[in-house]
This record gives C-alpha cells, sequence and structure tokens, in this order.
C-alpha cells in the first residue's frame, strides 16, 4: 500500500487547552500530540458520518451471563434475524457463567444503533457496546 502523504498545519490555541492536550497525552499513551489530535479530528469525523446515516463497520462487543437459558437462544434468533449485518461472531467462555462476545458488522449506521440496543437491552446482557468505524468491508462472496 503507497504511504499516506501527511500535511502540516498550525494551529493557535489557550495554554489551558494545550496543558490539557499534553496531559491527555500522557494518560492515553499518545506517542504525540500530531497522533493526539489526529485520533480527536477522526473520531468527530466519523461521529458526522454517524450522525449522517452512512454505511459504517462496527464491532459490537457483549458481556452476558450464559447461566440464563433462554438467552442463548435469543442471541442466536438476533442474529439470524439480521444475518445481512451481522457478518461474523466470536464469543469466549470468561468463567463458569461470563461469556464474551464480538460481533463484526456492517451497515446504515442507524441500523447497526438499533440491532446493537436489541441485543444490549436482552435479560442477561452485563454489558454492551458499539464501536463504529469509517471504513467498509468489501463484498463478500456468495455461493452461487
Amino acid at each position: 500500500m503507497a504511504k499516506q502523504k501527511l500535511a502540516r498545519i498550525s494551529i493557535t490555541v489557550p495554554e489551558t487547552t494545550l496543558s490539557a492536550l499534553d496531559q491527555k497525552i500522557v494518560d492515553q499513551h499518545y506517542e504525540s500530540r500530531s497522533q493526539a489530535i489526529l485520533d480527536m479530528i477522526n473520531r468527530h469525523l466519523i461521529d458526522d458520518l454517524a450522525k449522517n446515516d452512512e454505511v459504517m463497520v462496527g464491532t459490537l462487543t457483549l458481556l452476558y451471563d450464559v447461566s440464563l437459558k433462554p438467552l442463548r437462544t435469543q442471541l442466536v434468533d438476533l442474529q439470524q434475524q439480521y444475518l445481512a449485518q451481522v457478518i461474523s461472531s466470536l464469543h469466549i467462555q470468561l468463567d463458569d457463567n461470563k461469556v464474551l462476545q464480538v460481533m463484526l458488522m456492517q451497515g446504515v449506521s442507524s441500523d447497526l444503533k438499533a440491532i446493537s440496543q436489541q441485543f444490549i437491552a436482552l435479560k442477561g446482557v452485563i454489558k454492551g457496546h458499539l464501536e463504529l468505524m469509517d471504513a467498509v468491508m468489501p463484498p463478500i462472496a456468495q455461493n452461487t
């Protein structure tokens, strides 16, 4: 892949803002101010894409209690209902009762948010989080 061209910019900010940025760099282990600012800009642009209901890729991470028997069936049923959006799923047993599941999803951002909320709202789901990215997967070849 060709190396992306970089452009240099200069900005002027209040000293208190710069101090807060420098603290964020330390706290979040950024390598430089440029890296931290680029990450913030990218997050803002991703939020704009989501607000504009663009097609995006995302991960839905769920932590749930597997001892609730109906939950397994509900999770599978929802995945089958949204087969076009739920591309892949991985789950790992953390202990006797807890499972961590990560689903790779693609679709219009509002659909992904609504679908994710259906998973998160299931009884037995302890935590859930959808992370959207400004990317789209290539089409998956279908058996014909």
